[in-house]
């Protein structure tokens, strides 16, 4: 879909003071950046989410004004010229014309396995009921989210998932929202969760955890390029696809807009994988993805992460404090990078991706071939069909798969508007619809 592009006047929220931004409109979605040159967004308006596009609103002191309703909020914006605001009116409308005929609801798809359950709700394979494609279904529950204050890590996630492509990240098709629930439509991969793999075969020879290992890096490479700390990288959330490459999925806990030198405070992530900056709380960057990594892989080659205790209040005091052993048999390449890897001093740590690339370990990768997918795979897991979920615990499998009621009566119109712009659609299913 083409974009249109260009500078415009925007009313701020709190005054009625108009700031110049330079806006882009793709893919139904409405963004706008402080310089043209920059890659954050400032904000997004969702143009599916829109009630009205006013194209004649006069405003006192401004001309050539316009209107973007969603939900109570009430966006306006002021062209150079009438020809511009006469081209940004009609470009938003045909723009949300387009997106309008892709969208989806939960009435499109039928529920065919639960495939995944937490505190955060509910994954579910469902086939969308006019093609007959399978989709993985994640569900949020709106009061769950409200009452545990996770408003803005569900909408970094969404918004992480719909800006960042990459063969090696999981794919966001749609999202949309009921009065009580939240749903993500993400591509079904059912070769199985590494830690599923992990359980059954104990730990991987070096060829295959090399093969995995080199494959995460571009995912985290990516990521990080896009301002993005994943912070929750572990067995359970990286999947095989059913030729045998890895997914990153889940990013609830992913932070975006994070520079080079930004820093965090959040305590969050799995025990076992937390570097030593986190359980500091002295405010970290995208170099805990590196540890984190670094922890993987040594589970992936031994079958424990490298500091584990069942007690975590020991896990945590092994992570700060305990010397880095390695079992005798393990490859002087992976000992030399994972003693890089899992370096409590952040300055000596490896934790860029282009450096990690050159590493031992990674040497007779071809990092083109890799992200091109043309590196066989060193291991195909045993999936009989694109619905089939013989890879996937059944404890879940086992279980009806259905949505279940919510209390919508704490939530009040203040609380929905924190998911005014949470409906997306994909640029292919866009396409697919024009």
């Amino acid at each position: 879909m083409p974009e249109r592009q260009g500078w415009l006047h925007k009313e701020g929220k709190k005054t009625s003071k108009f700031n110049k931004r330079w806006f882009k409109l793709s893919n139904g979605m409405l963004s706008y950046f402080k310089a043209q040159k920059d890659t954050k967004a400032r904000g997004t308006i969702s143009l599916i989410s829109a009630s009205a596009i006013k194209g004649d609103v006069v405003r006192k002191g401004r001309d050539n004004c316009f209107e973007i309703v969603t939900g109570s909020r009430v966006y306006c914006f002021s062209a150079d010229t009438p020809e511009e605001r006469t081209e940004w009116v009609k470009a938003c409308q045909e723009e949300k014309e387009i997106v309008s005929k892709a969208k989806v609801t939960v009435a499109d798809f039928d529920l065919l396995n639960l495939i995944g359950k937490g505190s955060f709700g509910k994954v579910m394979q469902v086939r969308k009921k006019d093609t007959g494609q399978i989709y993985a279904m994640k569900v949020l529950d709106k009061k769950h989210i409200l009452d545990h204050n996770e408003v803005q890590h569900t909408l970094a996630e969404k918004n992480i998932l719909q800006r960042v492509r990459h063969p090696f990240l999981v794919n966001l098709n749609w999202s949309f929202q009921t009065e009580d629930k939240l749903y993500f439509i993400l591509d079904f991969v059912n070769g199985g969760e590494l830690f599923f793999h992990l359980q059954r075969d104990k730990k991987f020879e070096e060829v295959r955890v090399q093969f995995y290992a080199a494959e995460i890096v571009l995912a985290l490479e990516h990521l990080h390029e896009h301002g993005v700390i994943y912070r929750d990288l572990k067995p359970e959330n990286v999947l095989l696809t059913p030729d045998g490459h890895i997914c990153l999925t889940d990013f609830g806990l992913a932070k975006e807009g994070i520079g080079p030198e930004d820093r965090t405070i959040t305590f969050c992530g799995t025990p076992e994988y937390l570097a030593p900056e986190v359980l500091k709380g002295k405010g970290y960057g995208k170099a805990v993805d590196w540890w984190s990594f670094g922890s993987l892989v040594y589970e992936m080659l031994t079958g424990l992460p490298p500091f584990y205790s069942q007690d975590v209040q020991e896990m945590y005091r092994k992570i700060l404090n305990d010397s880095l052993k390695f079992p005798e048999w393990m490859s002087k390449a992976a000992m030399e990078m994972l003693s890089k890897l899992l370096e409590r001093d952040i300055e000596k740590r490896l934790k860029e991706g282009s450096e990690i690339k050159k590493v031992e370990f990674f040497k007779g990768i071809n990092w083109d071939d890799l992200y091109n997918k043309k590196i066989k795979p060193p291991y195909v897991p045993n999936v009989s069909s694109a619905t089939s979920t013989e890879n996937i615990d059944p404890v879940f499998t086992d279980e009806k798969p259905e949505l279940s009621p919510s209390d919508t009566s704490q939530i009040d119109k203040d609380d929905q508007q924190n998911f005014t712009n949470f409906t997306y659609v994909s640029e292919s299913n866009i396409d697919n619809k024009k």
